[in-house]
């Protein structure tokens, strides 16, 4: 069996399967007991490992069909995604649907979303969102950012810390190309460039004699063939080399580097 060795190869395969297999599941599993789950789930699941030939046929006659997603491992433990047609009778598995706006399924920073024309793609999490435009409106407002100062009587309080116009035009620019490093699909580019204006408009309205920071363009990512490795290798201590690491929301760090931050002033 085979895992998504990138993340974009994973959000890729999601996005094609969710098409004909609405229903999910999500499992996260140790990394060292993932290649027995997974046997265990094909032995209740045969059409993961059928031709596609094979799935097609039981579709037409509406029997269900269950593909598998591995998507690269976070640390000690791993994902798993089935995908069905329709819920399997008998199950033992909470199955739910992908695309439910109230609870969209939701994997590291990114949660599946349906766009204005139909077309299914991720996006960042609403929590991630929501981080992301904090932390613009800190670095340009000053707003949610404190810093403790001294008063003449001795006694300190709290006031808003605003940083130099230079410096914040430095530090905006490094949050955007932080996020230039998310995979450009529809989704995620759709974030990107709400958050790019959101930052122009607090710039003019805090710095109006100042050029605003211009966020650099973030291209789509076109389909590319999944890259896989041998999940068995993971318990056995290979590195899968080249892996892309999702972003952490309490600890965000680009998707496609190790280690690299942006670097904001609190």
């Amino acid at each position: 069996m085979r895992y998504h060795s990138t993340v974009t190869s994973g959000l890729q395969a999601v996005i094609r399967l969710v098409h004909k297999s609405p229903y999910v599941v999500q499992l996260e599993v140790p990394v060292d007991k993932a290649v027995a789950i997974v046997e265990r789930q094909i032995k209740r699941y045969p059409s993961i490992t059928q031709t596609h030939t094979t799935r097609t046929a039981l579709r037409k006659v509406n029997l269900p069909v269950i593909q598998l997603v591995v998507m690269p491992p976070n640390g000690q433990t791993i994902t798993l995604f089935l995908f069905s047609n329709q819920v399997p009778l008998g199950t033992r598995e909470m199955w739910s649907q992908a695309l439910d706006p109230t609870t969209p399924l939701t994997w590291r920073n990114y949660e599946l979303t349906q766009l204005e024309k139909g077309q299914i793609s991720w996006r960042l999490s609403r929590q991630v969102r929501e981080r992301y435009g904090v932390q613009l409106t800190r670095l340009i407002t000053g707003r949610g950012g404190w810093n403790k100062v001294l008063t003449p009587g001795g006694m300190r309080r709290q006031a808003k810390y605003q940083l130099r116009p230079e410096v914040a035009h430095t530090q905006v620019l490094k949050l955007a190309a932080h996020l230039g490093r998310y995979p450009g699909l529809g989704g995620v580019r759709r974030d990107v460039i709400a958050l790019a204006r959101q930052s122009t408009r607090l710039w003019q309205s805090t710095h109006p004699q100042r050029p605003y920071p211009v966020w650099p363009y973030q291209p789509y990512v076109p389909y590319r063939t999944p890259r896989m490795a041998l999940l068995s290798d993971l318990q056995e201590g290979v590195s899968p080399g080249g892996v892309e690491r999702g972003l952490d929301p309490r600890h965000p760090q680009p998707p496609h580097s190790e280690g690299t931050t942006v670097e904001v002033a609190q």
